[in-house]
């Protein structure tokens, strides 16, 4: 290394890791190959990450991803490989902007931190119905006010109710509970009777305000329910 001669360094590390020597398995060597890939001679990094398996996979997908190198499919490889599946759709995501595939690996992954990854970048992506079915999925309520402000602008009001009967499952906030009123408003004569049964229980929602707003957005049968559950005759 200190005379740079990475590919003779290559060959060497080769003839230890891959044929079956008595150190093949050893991590730094291991490490070493394919550091000296990713910097040297990128054709070979991918048939190294893929046949070696005792390397420090986290450590090196960062290298890999860096912008020096721009080994984008070998970090993902690697992340895929040790599980890091959170990582692995931040790549798809944010190095390949590749949101199709970060959709099919989601749904390959199933887990709730991808999901949610997967959501904020729809998010970012003005994709309100598909980031709510991405936050539902990860049952992750955390973004609800950017939720709440893209799906009225969208009038996604049937997603929006089903996102804010997730969030509040674990966030007990007016903003939700009134938000939900309003959407309930806003989805006409079918939800009636879910805004009346939702009022009739604790919540937090301001229904003055709610109702307010619902004769002001001429959504009259709702504001005459409201009203009458606070007895505003």
């Amino acid at each position: 290394m200190t005379a740079e001669l990475p590919h003779e360094l290559i060959e060497l590390l080769e003839r230890i890791v891959l044929h079956n020597s008595d150190f093949a398995n050893t991590k730094d060597l291991q490490n070493l190959l394919i550091l000296t890939a990713i910097k040297s001679d990128q054709s070979k990094a991918m048939d190294y990450i893929i046949r070696l398996n005792n390397y420090n996979g986290p450590e090196l997908a960062k290298i890999a991803q860096d912008d020096q190198y721009k080994l984008y499919d070998e970090a993902l490889q690697i992340y895929k490989k040790f599980g890091e599946s959170v990582e692995a759709i931040k790549v798809i995501l944010h190095k390949l902007n590749n949101l199709k595939a970060a959709q099919e690996f989601a749904m390959q992954s199933n887990q709730k931190e991808v999901w949610s990854e997967l959501g904020k970048a729809q998010l970012d992506q003005s994709m309100p119905r598909e980031a709510i079915d991405s936050f539902i999925k990860a049952e992750d309520p955390a973004y609800y006010l950017a939720v709440i402000n893209m799906a009225s602008r969208e009038e996604c009001f049937d997603e929006l109710v089903q996102f804010l009967l997730m969030a509040r499952k674990t966030l007990k906030e007016q903003t939700i509970d009134s938000e939900l009123i309003f959407a309930y408003a806003k989805c006409g004569d079918k939800c009636i009777g879910e805004l009346e049964n939702f009022i009739s229980e604790p919540n937090q929602a301001d229904i003055q305000k709610v109702g307010e707003r619902c004769f002001e957005a001429r959504l009259y049968q709702s504001a005459k329910v409201l009203f009458t559950k606070i007895s505003n005759n």
